[in-house]
């Protein structure tokens, strides 16, 4: 089971290759580039002109021969590493821009994309790990999530939302989890026999973050998709397009209120109720093919093997069958690790042989095997620690999530993978019983973002600046963040230096273990006195050497060079087609500077030219409309703003000249250009916080 890939995918590429050579060739600038190459999923890493691509993949759903093929295209285009995220996708990264288009078709071939993998869009659905295996749920909803997918990637204006909506589901409504901090979060329910969801709005956790609304309390299945096209219009016509601070769903509600926004949304409802017709997903997710298989006698007294189970292992609802974690230690899959990738290569191939539906990508940054025959499970175990030798550690080691950080990310401040190395070495240090905290989640973000899921985990960290008599690496510091009904986020108790942290969660551990017979878990003990314990801590830390006195305190872990945030820059996770507003407002304003500076009578048409052309694209985006050619961006200003009213007809001539023949002389036609040019910046200008000309009459 897969998402169908959008008839569009393939003329989508071809769109970026050719951009991708205006911009290489310098006939675009970075911007533009940036523009169109976002929304595909491409990010520029921290290194300039070094990018990844990020792989769409519904719940982490991906056959193991998929996943095989994406290990061959990487290592093919010279990538040297694969990175899961906490959406349940897959990243290529470190490639060279003349590989990225290749990549995209091969990995259309397979029938997977990057398109919708960042940008204003809707982003990767996630989908319990669990879900069609477990004895708790109410229903499978990985068919919904992946139909629901299909439909809306391939809808244009899924590409061009105010800012990224976020959609999760649920399985099982004690579970609720991320469908509850989502943009758009689905809980499986049954009412009265029929399968349906209880429906979630506006949740988030990054600025201002927040539960997420209940907007219905029970939707039949086959309105699935109606709610999800409700509540896109709406965030289209409403969220905040001129400031990216506040540009997700939960910021409507904020500034219209609960109520008045839940009203509108279901407006939204009953109309898309009228034109839409009922939802009903494909397929069976958990459809597994006879196979053959002669298991092997396990050792009965290896008790590596016995602690495995104990932690990995799990038993499904299906009976004879195992679920298994493969910890992949903070979603990295090093391909120029010979060894270990070739132990992954053994394993894909052994559970190959079990079902497509045999792998999923977690959001833990680990892969869930499924639908493993316990027979199997011996000879899994050995081949497993051809790719992962301590992979019997207890759970926590290998379940400690970061996010990329400062070592990829243009927008990190911490190492916080290297912080989450120097945690797991501590653990792996002490004489804790680790194994009381097999439920407990460690939670890192290099920044303010929430990347790294801080706000979702018992403890958790987000990068920031710290200063003494100079900067050092430091963390705000989250605790106790309640997963289950009544949920909430983690509260933040307070700052720390990077350096201290693996001493931080060593004492507090000790301190819960010491008292551990009066909670129920250490989530309680975090919700009652731990809370105060770890402030305590945090003030003991408080006070970090000189620089004279102890240097390590201002080198981040991993680092060579003394602490700094040189490097840092503007994040891409926001880039989409609205980007192209202010290029053009930009190119406008500079192109009609140069002009009176411009005597050569070529060099000014060419500029003139530009003013035409920015003009006529600038505004095409809050129309809906996405241009493919030159000729596009003439055909559909006249379509979307001369035949509506929006601009007067008397420039029509001026576009269709610009259209057809570019060469043409314009410098007798200046003043209508620049005229042409003040209409569209004062509508420009007149735009409210959607971006919605809603001021001005439209021609009946």
């Amino acid at each position: 089971m897969s998402y169908v890939l959008p008839q569009s995918l393939e003329k989508d590429i071809q769109q970026f290759a050719s951009l991708a050579k205006e911009y290489q060739e310098k006939k675009i600038d970075i911007a533009q580039f940036k523009a169109v190459r976002v929304p595909m999923g491409i990010y520029e890493q921290r290194k300039d002109e070094i990018y990844m691509a990020r792989i769409r993949t519904t719940g982490g759903v991906i056959s193991p021969k998929q996943l095989l093929e994406v290990i061959e295209i990487a290592k093919n285009y010279h990538s040297n590493l694969l990175h899961i995220t906490t959406r349940q996708e897959i990243q290529i990264q470190n490639l060279l821009l003349e590989n990225v288009e290749p990549i995209m078709q091969a990995l259309r071939k397979i029938g997977l994309a990057t398109k919708g993998g960042g940008g204003n869009t809707i982003r990767n659905i996630l989908v319990s790990e669990y879900s069609g295996i477990s004895d708790n749920e109410e229903f499978d909803t990985t068919p919904y999530a992946m139909a629901l997918t299909s439909k809306l990637i391939a809808e244009a204006d899924s590409y061009l939302m105010p800012r990224k909506m976020k959609m999760a589901f649920s399985s099982d409504d004690k579970q609720i989890g991320y469908a509850a901090i989502n943009d758009v979060g689905f809980v499986a329910k049954t009412k009265n026999g029929e399968k349906g969801f209880l429906v979630y709005a506006g949740g988030g956790a990054g600025a201002k973050p927040t539960i997420g609304w209940i907007l219905f309390d029970f939707i039949p299945a086959s309105e699935l998709y109606v709610v999800a096209e409700a509540l896109k219009r709406f965030f289209s016509e409403h969220g905040n397009r001129k400031n990216r601070s506040k540009a997700r769903l939960r910021f409507v509600f904020y500034k219209l209120g609960e109520e008045e926004t839940i009203r509108l949304i279901k407006e939204y409802y009953e109309a898309a109720k009228k034109v839409e017709p009922p939802f009903i997903p494909q397929g069976d997710e958990n459809e597994r093919p006879s196979f053959s298989y002669q298991p092997i006698n396990p050792n009965q007294e290896d008790e590596a093997y016995k602690r495995w189970k104990d932690r990995y292992v799990e038993a499904q609802k299906q009976d004879g069958y195992s679920t298994v974690l493969l910890p992949i230690l903070l979603g990295n899959i090093f391909l120029d690790e010979k060894e270990k990738l070739s132990g992954l290569i053994k394993l894909l191939t052994f559970i190959d042989r079990f079902g497509e539906h045999t792998l999923r990508f977690t959001n833990s940054q680990s892969i869930r095997l499924r639908n493993i025959p316990d027979q199997s499970l011996p000879e899994l175990y050995q081949i497993i620690q051809e790719f992962i030798p301590d992979v019997s550690a207890s759970f926590i080691i290998n379940n400690i999530i970061s996010c990329t950080g400062a070592d990829t990310c243009r927008l990190g401040i911490g190492l916080s993978k290297e912080l989450a190395k120097a945690i797991r070495r501590e653990l792996l240090r002490s004489d804790l019983d680790l194994d009381h905290f097999h439920s407990t989640h460690i939670r890192i973000s290099g920044c303010p973002n929430s990347c790294g899921l801080q706000l979702w985990g018992d403890i958790g960290f987000s990068g920031k600046v710290l200063r003494s008599d100079r900067i050092y690496p430091g963390y705000q510091v989250y605790l106790a963040a309640r997963r289950n009904d009544p949920l909430k986020f983690a509260e933040p108790i307070g700052n720390i230096s990077s350096r201290d942290i693996p001493k931080f969660i060593i004492n507090l551990f000790k301190a819960y273990l010491e008292v551990s017979k009066e909670h129920k878990s250490f989530s309680d003990y975090l919700e009652t006195e731990g809370k105060e314990k770890a402030k305590q801590l945090i003030e003991q830390y408080k006070a970090i050497p000189s620089f004279a006195d102890d240097k390590n305190y201002y080198f981040d872990w991993g680092a060579e060079t003394i602490f700094s945030i040189v490097g840092r820059g503007s994040g891409e996770c926001a880039a989409g087609l609205f980007d192209m507003l202010e290029i053009d407002n930009n190119i406008i304003k500079n192109t009609k500077a140069a002009l009176p500076n411009t005597t050569d009578p070529e060099k000014r048409n060419n500029l003139l030219y530009d003013i035409i052309f920015s003009s006529s694209r600038m505004l095409l985006a809050t129309r809906g409309a996405d241009p493919k050619t030159t000729n596009d961006v003439f055909n559909l200003f006249v379509k979307n703003f001369i035949e509506y009213g929006f601009v007067e007809d008397k420039f029509r001539p001026i576009i269709e000249l610009a259209r057809d023949n570019k060469k043409f002389d314009f410098n007798s036609k200046e003043d209508l250009i620049y005229q042409l040019a003040d209409r569209v910046i004062n509508l420009y200008q007149s735009l409210d916080d959607s971006l919605q000309l809603k001021n001005v009459a439209l021609k009946k």
